[in-house]
C-alpha cells in the first residue's frame, strides 16, 4: 500500500509546457519592443533567445544584457526593465498541459493533498499560478522567492512537508529537472517521479525514479 499522502509538483515543464509558453512570450516581446525588424530578423533573434535562454535557468538581467549587445540594439530599454517585463508578463502566456487539471482533480478525488514547489521570483511564479487555473486545486504553493530557499536545497521540500504536517516520506514530488527536482526531493526524503519534458528531456534519467511523459501517468505511481 502506498504511503504517499501528498503529491507535489514543479510547475514549469511539469504542469505547464514552459517551452511553448516561452514561444508565446517571445511573440509578445517582439511585438512590443521590436515590431519593425522584419520576419527574418525576428526569427534569428528568437532562435538566439531560445539557445541562450537555457530553459529559463539564467540570470535574466545578464541574459538580456548579452542579447542587447549581440543584437546591436542601440535604443534598448535597460536590462533591468527587460527582466522586469519578463517577470511581470510571462505568466500571461501559460500553456498548461491538457491533463494537468484533470490530474489534480483526480488526486483530490482520491484524497491526496496536492501542491506546487517552484523556483523563481515571487512575482513571476505567483502570477503564473494565478493565471494557470490550477491554484484552486492546490493545498499549498511554495515559491522559492517567497521563502528564500531554492531547489535543490532539501530545505524547501522539508519546509513544505512541515507546512502540511507530514513527513517528507509521505510526499511524492514530480518534476522535470534531474537535480533541482529529482535529486532535491530524494535528498529531503521524498519519493520522486521524473517528468521527461523540455530542456532536460532524456538527461540524467535514473533507474530508481519512474519516468513519465504525460502528467496523467502520475496516477500509475501513487
Amino acid at each position: 500500500m502506498s504511503t504517499t499522502k501528498a503529491v507535489l509538483f514543479d510547475f514549469d515543464e511539469t504542469l505547464q509546457d514552459r517551452t511553448a509558453a516561452f514561444e508565446k512570450y517571445m511573440d509578445a516581446f517582439f511585438a512590443e519592443f521590436l515590431p519593425d525588424i522584419g520576419e527574418e530578423e525576428t526569427a534569428k533573434r528568437k532562435e538566439k533567445m531560445r539557445i541562450t535562454g537555457n530553459g529559463g535557468y539564467v540570470n535574466r538581467e545578464s541574459w538580456y544584457s548579452s542579447l542587447v549587445k549581440s543584437w546591436g540594439w542601440s535604443n534598448a530599454p535597460s536590462s533591468t526593465v527587460l527582466a522586469d517585463h519578463y517577470d511581470t508578463n510571462f505568466g500571461d502566456y501559460n500553456v498548461i498541459f491538457p491533463n494537468s487539471l484533470p490530474l489534480l482533480k483526480e488526486l483530490k478525488k482520491r484524497g491526496y493533498i496536492t501542491g506546487v514547489i517552484t523556483n523563481g521570483p515571487s512575482k513571476l511564479q505567483n502570477h503564473k499560478m494565478d493565471t494557470s487555473g490550477l491554484r484552486d486545486y492546490c493545498d499549498i504553493i511554495v515559491v522559492s522567492g517567497d521563502i528564500g530557499v531554492h531547489k535543490p536545497d532539501p530545505g524547501i521540500f522539508v519546509y513544505t512537508a512541515q507546512k502540511l504536517n507530514l513527513q517528507p516520506s509521505e510526499c511524492t514530488y514530480v518534476g522535470d529537472h534531474p537535480i533541482n527536482d529529482t535529486k532535491g526531493a530524494l535528498s529531503a526524503g521524498m519519493k520522486a517521479i521524473r517528468m521527461n519534458w523540455g530542456w532536460f528531456k532524456d538527461k540524467n534519467l535514473r533507474e530508481d525514479v519512474p519516468v513519465i511523459t504525460d502528467i496523467i501517468d502520475v496516477l500509475k505511481y501513487v
